[in-house]
């Protein structure tokens, strides 16, 4: 039985091979230091995200932490106190509620940044701290389609009747722009497509695991050049991988390069 994300979702689209390795047989190989721009936005976003889960669990936020913190994860906390979401009457607000549903034997599963339960609706807040992106791609996109359904399948977990697809809302809030945020809607009919392309993607992957046939790669071969699983494919070589790794430790600030000799005895036997 397997726990189905967003990710492993999108993973399993992008290259079946990758999610194989990753999520059946889970190994490990190499995890790539993410450059250090990148970190740092990630860092940021993780903050902004525990002040406001501060905010919906009623919790202070002490002056020190913002202080210490980054200017722009301030500013961000200051922008989401004067326009946070204004909730009804009688709402219950669950900051980084989780919900799962079964599907064809396996779990699917997703993680809210607010769930806010009404009487008769359900309404999914995610927040962002980047650029705010078109209403039409965030409707195309497996976040959207994966949340709204779980809420839809899901409702009785929080307290609620089964609900009506027409029922669910979901709003992406944005820290930098908040007058740009976007609530979407949702329908039977699309929810209906919605579940249908999810068991379908289930019933593929119950398929590969069943051994019916194999777990093919991706016919993107740029993917591949960007993906850690790369050597276990034939598509990308450990040495090539190891010198990107020493090459970003050298921008280190910590200790001198270690020495790394590469062992032909090592390599991953390729398909």
């Amino acid at each position: 039985m397997l726990t189905l994300s967003r990710a492993s979702l999108e993973s399993f689209l992008t290259c079946q091979r990758r999610f194989e390795l990753r999520y059946v047989q889970r190994l490990p190989w190499p995890h790539l230091p993410e450059p250090e721009e990148t970190a740092a936005v990630m860092h940021k976003g993780e903050q902004f995200h525990q002040l406001v889960q501060r905010h919906w669990l009623g919790l202070p936020v002490v002056d020190e932490v913002l202080d210490e913190g980054p200017a722009e994860v301030r500013d961000w906390w200051h922008t989401f106190l004067r326009h946070a979401p204004r909730l009804p009457a009688g709402a219950r607000p669950l900051p980084e509620m989780t919900l799962s549903v079964g599907v064809g034997g396996h779990i699917l599963l997703g993680r809210f940044d607010l769930l806010v339960v009404e009487p008769t609706h359900l309404h999914i807040y995610d927040w962002k701290t980047g650029r705010p992106r078109p209403a039409a791609d965030l409707r195309r996109d497996w976040q959207t389609r994966l949340y709204m359904a779980l809420a839809v399948a899901g409702s009785t977990a929080v307290g609620l009747p089964h609900l009506t697809a027409e029922q669910v809302r979901m709003t992406y809030w944005y820290a930098r722009e908040p007058e740009k945020s976007v609530t979407l809607r949702y329908d039977t009919a699309e929810h209906q497509r919605t579940w249908g392309e999810i068991e379908q993607l289930v019933g593929q992957i119950e398929a590969r695991l069943a051994g019916e046939a194999r777990w093919p790669l991706t016919e993107d071969v740029a993917t591949c050049q960007r993906c850690v699983y790369g050597p276990y494919c034939g598509r990308a070589s450990v040495p090539a991988l190891v010198a990107q790794i020493l090459a970003e430790r050298r921008e280190w600030d910590d200790a001198p390069d270690p020495v790394v000799e590469h062992d032909p005895m090592m390599e991953p036997e390729l398909e």
